[in-house]
């Protein structure tokens, strides 16, 4: 074979070298789609898993304070019925101390608890709207997903069939000249060879 026609052979390799670096990136870039797509519903995912903790603990702290409102609504009570025992002012008086600073606290308590309630409907509306947010992603996830696996295995196909002619190609060309070229192109990436007109 001439030097010409090897030349000419080596510019379609190039152009096949080419095709095949377009066709890498693309196939490199998949993996990062992938992850990206996974990425953003894990964080969707973390953040349920940190609302339903926060959830649970104000379910627990709601429990705690209806416990301890009980428990100053009994303190209320027994100290409302031992009006009616108390002989002395000064006992009176104290009696009256201890009432007033019962009231103070069940309000305190009822506060906290509403508070509660409060964050528990937020946090609730919230975990909805993360759920409906989840099961769209999911879907859209899986779609792009299946679209990524179609694109990789056109690309791959592709490179198969692209390294295959390039294959031939190469066996046309002289190997001095093949070496030349490879090296050029391993060396400078593309254009390792140009065409003159």
């Amino acid at each position: 074979m001439r030097a010409t026609d090897s030349l000419r052979t080596l510019l379609s390799v190039q152009s096949l070298d080419r095709k095949l670096a377009e066709l890498e990136e693309r196939r490199d870039e998949i993996p990062r789609v992938k992850a990206e797509v996974s990425r953003e519903i894990t964080a969707l995912e973390e953040e349920r898993a940190d609302r339903e903790q926060v959830l649970e603990q104000v379910r627990l702290d709601r429990r705690r304070h209806e416990g301890e409102l009980e428990m100053q609504q009994e303190h209320l009570a027994r100290y409302e019925r031992q009006l009616n025992d108390v002989k002395t002012n000064v006992a009176y008086s104290a009696l009256l101390t201890e009432i007033q600073g019962t009231r103070r606290a069940i309000g305190e308590l009822e506060d906290e608890i509403l508070e509660e309630m409060e964050r528990r409907e937020t946090i609730e509306a919230r975990i909805a709207e993360i759920d409906s947010e989840l099961e769209q992603k999911r879907t859209d996830a899986a779609d792009r997903l299946r679209e990524l696996e179609e694109e990789l295995g056109y690309v791959q196909r592709e490179m198969a069939a692209l390294e295959s002619r390039r294959t031939e190609m190469v066996e046309d060309v002289e190997p001095a000249l093949y070496r030349l070229y490879d090296r050029l192109r391993r060396g400078r990436r593309f254009p390792a060879l140009v065409a003159l007109r």
